[in-house]
C-alpha cells in the first residue's frame, strides 16, 4: 500500500510563530502571498517526484501486483489535490489576518503605560537605566503631590477670604435688644454697652461693652451677648438680688448679696427692707467689690448660708441673721419663726427639713415660733411664742435653754417629779 503524502503546512506554520517579546512585533504586510502559495506547491510537487522516482527505481524489485496498488494510490492523490490546494489557501489567508489583527493590537497597545502592557515595557531612551527611569517616576509624583497640596491650601485660602468679606459686608448691626433689665434706664445700658447700629454684627467689640456693664452696674451679676442674625444683637442680664445689710464701722450700711459682693451703700432708712446682719464688723467696701470683714469666718458662714437658702428655694425670705457664735446661727424666717441651724455642717440637710415643714400642714399661717434643726436628723419646734418673742429669739436676746436642749430639759423635769413623789411618800 503507497504511502500517502504528508501536508507539513500546519506544522511548519506552528512551529514558526514568534515566541517572548517578538510576538508583540509588527510583522511585514505579506504582498504576494498567492506567488508564494504556487511557489510551495510547485516545491511541494517537485519533492512528491522525486519521491516517486525513487519509489520506481526501488519498485523494479517488488511484484507487479504493488505496482498495480501503487498506481491506485497515484490516482487516488492526483485526486485530492485539488483539496490539499483550497487547504493552502485557507491556512495562509488564516495566517495573513492574525498577522493583521496583531497589528492592531500592538498598535493599541502603544497608549498604554508600562504596568498595563503587562511583559511588553516601553523601549528606554538613550543613555537612561531602569533605575533612572524609577527616579524620574517618583519625581513626577512628587510634583503631582506639591501641585495637589499648593491647590488645596489655595482654596482655604479663598474660603476664608470670601468668608470674611461676606461677614464684614452683610451683617450688621440693626438693632440691640437687652433681656432681664429691671433697675437701670434700657438706653443708658446701651450708650454703656457700646454697640451701636450700624457696626458689624461679628467683629463688634462686645467682650469690652461687657466689662463695662460689670463695672459701672453693681447689680448686674452676669451679662451674655447673643447674635440673632442677620442683624440683631440680645443682651442677657441677671441682676443680683440684695439678701443682707452690713452696718459698716464708719458709719453707712452695705446691701450684699448672696456672694457677699457690696451692690451699693447706703443709710439706715434704705436698709429697712433688706436682713440685718449681726456679728460681722466691716469698714466696708466699694459697690461691686467683695466685703472683708475682721472675722472672715462669719463672712464666709453668711455667704454658705444664703447661698443653701437659695439652693433649697427659701432665698430672700430671711430677715435677720444672726452670726454671733458660729456654732449657733439663727436667722428669722419671715418674722414668723426664728430657725437655729447650729453650725454650717449639713446645712443643705437642714435647710430641707425646714423647707418640708413650712411648706407642708404642719403649721398655720398664724402660727409663730422657734425651729431647732442644729440636731440636723430632726426638727423641734415650738409654737407658743408671739412676734415679739421670735425675734428676742432670734437675736439671743431670749432664754434659749429649752430650745438648745430639749431632751435634756425633759429629763430634768422627769427627776423633779420623781423626787417630789419620793418626798411625798416619805412624808406619808
Amino acid at each position: 500500500m503507497a504511502n500517502k503524502p504528508k501536508d507539513n503546512t500546519a506544522t511548519r506554520s506552528a512551529r514558526e510563530q514568534p515566541t517572548g517579546l517578538a510576538r508583540f512585533a509588527v510583522p511585514e504586510a505579506d504582498t504576494q502571498p498567492r506567488a508564494r502559495t504556487a511557489g510551495s506547491t510547485k516545491s511541494n510537487t517537485t519533492r512528491k517526484g522525486a519521491s516517486t522516482g525513487r519509489k520506481k527505481s526501488s519498485g523494479s524489485k517488488r511484484s507487479s501486483s504493488q505496482q498495480q496498488s501503487r498506481q491506485k494510490s497515484a490516482k487516488t492523490s492526483g485526486s485530492s489535490r485539488p483539496s490539499s490546494q483550497t487547504a493552502r489557501k485557507q491556512t495562509a489567508s488564516r495566517t495573513n489576518g492574525n498577522a493583521a489583527g496583531m497589528q492592531m493590537r500592538v498598535s493599541g497597545t502603544q497608549h498604554l503605560t508600562p504596568q498595563k502592557q503587562g511583559a511588553t515595557r516601553r523601549p528606554l531612551a538613550a543613555g537612561r537605566t531602569g533605575r533612572a527611569r524609577s527616579l524620574h517616576l517618583q519625581k513626577i509624583v512628587k510634583r503631582k503631590e506639591r501641585r495637589a497640596r499648593l491647590s488645596k491650601i489655595i482654596a482655604i485660602v479663598l474660603s476664608l477670604v470670601c468668608g470674611v468679606f461676606a461677614l464684614t459686608t452683610f451683617f450688621r448691626v440693626d438693632a440691640v435688644e437687652i433681656q432681664g433689665l429691671s433697675r437701670y434706664p434700657a438706653d443708658e445700658v446701651r450708650t454703656t454697652f457700646g454697640v451701636q447700629q450700624g457696626d458689624n454684627l461679628f467683629f463688634c467689640d462686645s467682650a469690652r461693652g461687657k466689662n463695662r456693664l460689670l463695672k459701672q452696674y453693681p447689680y448686674f451679676e452676669s451679662v451674655s451677648v447673643e447674635r440673632d442674625l442677620p442683624n440683631r444683637m440680645i443682651l442677657k442680664i441677671t441682676e443680683s438680688k440684695p439678701i443682707a445689710a452690713v452696718n459698716g464701722t464708719q458709719g453707712g450700711w452695705f446691701i450684699l448679696d448672696k456672694n457677699c459682693r457690696v451692690l451699693a451703700r447706703t443709710d439706715q432708712s434704705g436698709a429697712q427692707d433688706t436682713a440685718e446682719v449681726m456679728g460681722v464688723r466691716t469698714a466696708g467696701a466699694e459697690p461691686g467689690q467683695q466685703l472683708t470683714a475682721e472675722q472672715p469666718e462669719a463672712l464666709e458662714a453668711l455667704k454658705e448660708l444664703a447661698n443653701a437658702l437659695d439652693t433649697v428655694g427659701l432665698g430672700g425670705k430671711a430677715t435677720l441673721y444672726n452670726l454671733e457664735d458660729l456654732n449657733s446661727i439663727w436667722f428669722l424666717y419671715e418674722d414668723r419663726f426664728a430657725v437655729c441651724v447650729g453650725d454650717t455642717s449639713e446645712l443643705e440637710h437642714k435647710l430641707a427639713i425646714l423647707y418640708e415643714l413650712l411648706t407642708g400642714d404642719q403649721f398655720t399661717p398664724s402660727d409663730k415660733g422657734t425651729i431647732n434643726l442644729s440636731l440636723g436628723d430632726r426638727a423641734i419646734t415650738n409654737t407658743s411664742l408671739s412676734e415679739g418673742e421670735v425675734e428676742r429669739t432670734a437675736r439671743g436676746q431670749a432664754e434659749l435653754q429649752h430650745i438648745d436642749q430639749p431632751e435634756q430639759d425633759s429629763t430634768d423635769e422627769e427627776k423633779d417629779g420623781q423626787e417630789q413623789s419620793d418626798e411625798d411618800d416619805e412624808t406619808t
